[in-house]
Parts: C-alpha cells; structure tokens; sequence
C-alpha cells in the first residue's frame, strides 16, 4: 500500500485512538464482551436448533427424535431474551459509569441513573393510546436489544458528561468508595446530577413518543424502508440500501433493515413462478433487494462479516483479534455476527470500516452482473435466518450449483479485500506498542 496513503490512515486511526469517548465505549464493551460471546452462543443453539424453523433442526429433524426437545427449546428462549434482549441496558450502565471516571460511588448512581433514562427514551407511547387498557410492556422491548446499542452508548456518555459536570468538586477528589458516607452527605452529592439528568430524559422520552410510534431507533430505520420500497433503479437502490444498511450497524443501530420486507411482491411472484415451473430460472423479477443483496451479500451477517473472520484467523498476529475471530467463527458461520461487531471495536474502527462498507457493494455489484446475464437463477426459495451464508444463495435457488460458487466467489473477493486492512490494523497496533514502550 502507499506509504502516504498508510501514513493517513495512520494519522486517523490514531486520532480516533485517543478520543475519550471512544475509550470509554470500548472498556465497557470489553468489560461486556464475555457476557456478548455466551450470548451470541445461546443464540445460536436457540435459533438454529431448538427452534421450529431453525436451520439445524429443519436439516436433522432434531423435534422429533431428540427427548425433551420443547422443553431445551423454552430454556434456551428464556436465555436468549434475558441475555441478549437487555443488552443495551447493561451497556448504558457501564458507559456511564466509566464516564464519570470519578469516586466508585459517583460512577455506580450515574450508572443506575443512565438504565432508568434509557428506559425512558425507549417508553413505550401505547400506554398512553390504551389507557384503561392492558398493555404488554411499558418500554419497547425491541429497543433493549442490540438494535438499541447507540441509543445506549449516547445516553451513557450524556448521564456521564452531566455527572462530571455537577458534581461538587470535593466528590471529585475522592478515588474510594467510603462505607462511612452519611446518607444525607451522599444524597447531597448526588441529587443535583441525578434530578437533571431523569428531567432532560423524562423530556426527551415524551418529545419522541409524540414524534414516532416505535422508539428512537425508527428515526433512522423507518425513511430508509421507506424510500427503497417499489424503487425502479434496483442496482443503484441496493447499492444505497446496502451501505445505509451497514452505517446504520456501525453506529450500534443492529438489525433494523429487512431486505425481505421492502421486496415482498417481488418475493411472493418469484417463488409462484419456481413452484409452478419447477425451476427459478427465468423467474419474473430476477434482480431485486433480496435476490442481490440478502443471500449474495451478508455472507455471516452485514458487511460480509465472515470475510472478516477468516481474514483474522487467516493472517492476524493480534492476541485480542485471533481471540474474538476463533470464539466468534461458528455463530458468524449463522450470521449471528454482533460479538464481532463489537468485539473488535468496529463499531469506531477506521480501518476497518473502509471494507466493511465495501465488500457488500463489490458483492453486490457481481450478483448483479451474474443475474443481469443468466449466469445463474435467482433466489427465490425462503431460507431459515441462521442459513449458513454460503448456502443461503445456493439452497435459495432451489440447489443451483451456479449461485453456490458465485457465494464462495463473494466470499473470496471480500476477504481479499478484507486483508490489507487487517494487515495494517496489526500495523499499527504494533507502532503504537513501540511508541508506548520506548516512551517507559
């Protein structure tokens, strides 16, 4: 790569570095990673073996020879939504609580005061609609998940900022956590910072269940749906929604786009003219958001992230890098990808956002060419979510030989592309090491 062009990105990537904010995201998501990695694996057995349309189970028939198969299934449901449906609120507690960076004390009330002010962000408005009515849940379930993790992140830098900001100087002094604090000297000292931070999000939470009717996180997710549906420029839409898509996943916004909804005639024809031609190929709508993007180009979940992992566990000499890419392989093999997501800070990593917005518009820009000129059928089948990326295209078209090596084809390319930029993050790793050690 060009020297000038390696010192740039250095510079950027140094820069990004040393950001506090940045900091504080990342110890807490390194505090949280263990908890993300038994997470993702409960996902994993939850969706891909003990559910009734998971991918295992569909393949091995597992309900109808394996013993107390309902039984493994409601277990690992209750696992799956108590671990990875309150991600986020787990991780507001922890941001905040790093980000004040002060007394243990002054740092668990921000954290408790930031769960309590996320919640409110995320109230659900239909107990207002319903009232006297029964209502499921007062909050929005949904949003305590990972699709929550950047709401969870602004709100615990915010409670953070704010418990910095006014809270007395002398609490400021104090590193230890004192058993011997009155209750009423503690209150003191934390009262002013707790009150402004629950009315500036009691606020906030009322502004936004006027202003949208699923939570904050659908400001940004609902207008991107919206103006993809029905568009007549497919490559040029699925360029855009692809790379929409994977900004939305940087930033924390996890899961919101279903590609599958925003092309549903389009699906419903497709698979009408398969089954009663008994074949895809020649299908009426061989290039839509679905047939490009979603078995071509999330091979392991968005920015092709199964790329990524092997390109780690292929060339990386980074210790936390091999680590993250070994425990995270088999999930992302399911596209359960969120403990790489986070683990390798990808999220605010500069080198690495460069392919992961890349390698889904080269991929999909080769399903297209592929589709465009009959190389192969379209996929038109409804495959299980937890489909092995590399088998979505191929089972999709009904075991079309074409699509599964247009789907390793994606995936080589992406890990081509993926290389230098794991390469230079080990790089850099390495000068800043040096750096570090040479200034002891």
């Amino acid at each position: 790569m060009n020297k000038r062009l390696t010192n740039f990105l250095f510079k950027i990537d140094n820069c990004v570095e040393h950001r506090n904010y940045l900091l504080t995201v990342r110890e807490a998501v390194t505090i949280l990673f263990p908890f993300i990695l038994v997470g993702i694996y409960v996902e994993l057995l939850s969706n891909a073996i003990f559910h009734k349309h998971g991918f295992l189970n569909n393949i091995y028939h597992i309900d109808q020879w394996f013993p107390g198969f309902k039984i493994f299934s409601r277990y690992f449901t209750i696992l799956n939504f108590s671990i990875n449906g309150v991600i986020s609120v787990v991780l507001t507690f922890l941001v905040a609580k790093i980000a004040v960076r002060k007394s243990s004390e002054s740092g668990l009330v921000a954290g408790i005061t930031a769960i309590s002010s996320f919640l409110m962000v995320n109230f659900n408005r239909s107990v207002f609609e319903r009232a006297g009515h029964h209502v499921t849940s007062r909050f929005l379930e949904g949003s305590l998940g990972y699709s929550g993790v950047f709401i969870a992140i602004v709100v615990g830098l915010i409670t953070g900022w704010i418990f910095n900001r006014f809270t007395p100087m002398n609490e400021q002094k104090n590193k230890s956590f004192k058993q011997n604090v009155s209750l009423a000297e503690r209150t003191q000292k934390s009262i002013m910072p707790v009150l402004m931070t629950l009315t500036f999000f009691a606020f906030l939470g009322c502004i936004i269940s006027l202003l949208v009717k699923n939570g904050i996180t659908n400001l940004s997710s609902g207008p991107i749906q919206f103006s993809f549906v029905g568009g007549n420029w497919i490559f040029g839409s699925a360029i855009l929604a692809v790379v929409l898509n994977n900004c939305l996943w940087l930033l924390g916004i996890i899961g919101f786009f279903d590609f599958n909804n925003v092309s549903s005639s389009s699906m419903v024809q497709n698979l009408e003219y398969a089954i009663q031609h008994g074949s895809s190929w020649g299908a009426p709508n061989q290039i839509s958001l679905h047939t490009l993007i979603d078995s071509f180009a999330n091979i392991g979940g968005p920015g092709m992230a199964l790329s990524l992992l092997i390109a780690i566990i292929w060339r990386s000499h980074n210790k936390n890098l091999q680590i993250i890419g070994k425990a995270s392989f088999l999930p992302s093999a399911f596209n359960i990808n969120q403990s790489l997501l986070m683990g390798t800070a990808l999220l605010y990593n500069p080198l690495l956002i460069i392919p992961f917005l890349c390698t889904p518009v080269v991929s999909v820009l080769i399903t297209w060419i592929a589709l465009k000129f009959n190389f192969m059928p379209p996929s038109v089948y409804p495959v299980s979510e937890t489909t092995p990326g590399f088998l979505a295209g191929w089972l999709g078209t009904g075991g079309a030989w074409q699509a599964f090596l247009f789907s390793i084809l994606n995936l080589i390319i992406a890990i081509v592309l993926y290389l230098p930029f794991v390469l230079l993050h080990d790089y850099f790793e390495d000068i800043r090491k040096e750096g570090a050690a040479n200034e002891n």
